[in-house]
């Protein structure tokens, strides 16, 4: 198992960075997952969805839920296929300025003849979920302020 964990400080209020987080259009803006989409326009505990990633050794369509929803503190998610199983955790704080502290961490394990690429998988996969929390944070931080509010339901 490949665990990863970073932090980035984003500036914009958590509601606005969990709201990005429930938004399956904005992903491919910040991580390599593309034709993301929830099944329900209300994601909630127990909400399914599926993403693509069009290329490298993990290409294909996988499979997600979100198996914990606090609104504006925390999202998690659980990602199956065929390669590999995801624990990915999301937790937000307000940093006392306006502005957003997020964890970024999880778990990732790789399935079949694959698990044998873990150790030099390992640091490729801890780097890129390093990156796409900066990218993230890039992303939000290049937009003007924001009125978005999260759909969410716990």
């Amino acid at each position: 198992m490949i665990h990863y964990s970073s932090m980035v400080t984003i500036k914009r209020p958590p509601g606005d960075v969990f709201a990005a987080l429930l938004d399956p259009e904005r992903y491919a803006q910040w991580t390599p997952m593309v034709d993301t989409r929830f099944h329900d326009p209300k994601p909630r505990v127990g909400t399914r969805g599926d993403f693509r990633f069009e290329r490298g050794p993990m290409k294909g369509r996988y499979e997600m839920e979100i198996v914990a929803l606090d609104p504006g503190r925390r999202l998690e998610f659980r990602v199956d296929g065929s390669s590999l199983r995801w624990n990915a955790q999301i937790g937000l704080e307000s940093d006392g300025d306006a502005g957003t502290r997020m964890t970024y961490a999880g778990d990732v394990s790789l399935l079949g003849w694959r698990r044998l690429l873990e150790p030099l998988f390992a640091g490729e996969v801890r780097s890129g979920e390093a990156k796409e929390a900066e990218q993230l944070r890039d992303v939000l931080e290049s937009e003007g302020p924001s009125t978005a509010t999260a759909t969410a339901t716990t």
